[in-house]
């Protein structure tokens, strides 16, 4: 079970990289764009994320809360195979689970001028 736990995990970080390098590569265009133009702009909906509640924003930052679905296969070990290598494989299943993570998106602001971007969270 430990490998199991190990491999969703990795499955998990391999998604949420490749990811955030698809969704930092759709934002680069906001730097030295003013944030009003962002919040007039961007429509993360239509990128495929799921938008939680509306954009806030501070003298010092821009930022979206997004939600990423991760779905995180469930496997039983092999029973033979697992007294024979040692340790538990998991086996394919028919079933698996799906969490919601949130990702925090922020425009770091200098004179309501976007000048980066950071990813907040385990699902960015």
């Amino acid at each position: 079970m430990k490998h199991l736990g190990l491999v969703g995990a990795i499955f998990c970080v391999a998604c949420a990289t490749t990811g955030q390098k698809q969704l930092n590569q759709s934002l680069q265009h906001y730097i030295g764009q003013p944030a009003d133009q962002v919040r007039k702009e961007l429509n993360l909906s239509q990128l495929g994320y799921k938008v939680m509640g509306a954009p806030v924003q501070s003298n010092e930052k821009l930022s979206y809360t997004i939600l990423r679905s991760m779905p995180i296969p469930i496997g039983t070990p092999n029973i033979g195979t697992s007294i024979a290598m040692g340790a538990p494989i998991p086996t394919p299943s028919k079933g698996g689970v799906t969490v919601d993570m949130e990702c925090k998106i922020e425009f770091k602001l200098r004179n309501q001028i976007v000048e980066s971007i950071d990813y907040v969270g385990r699902a960015c």
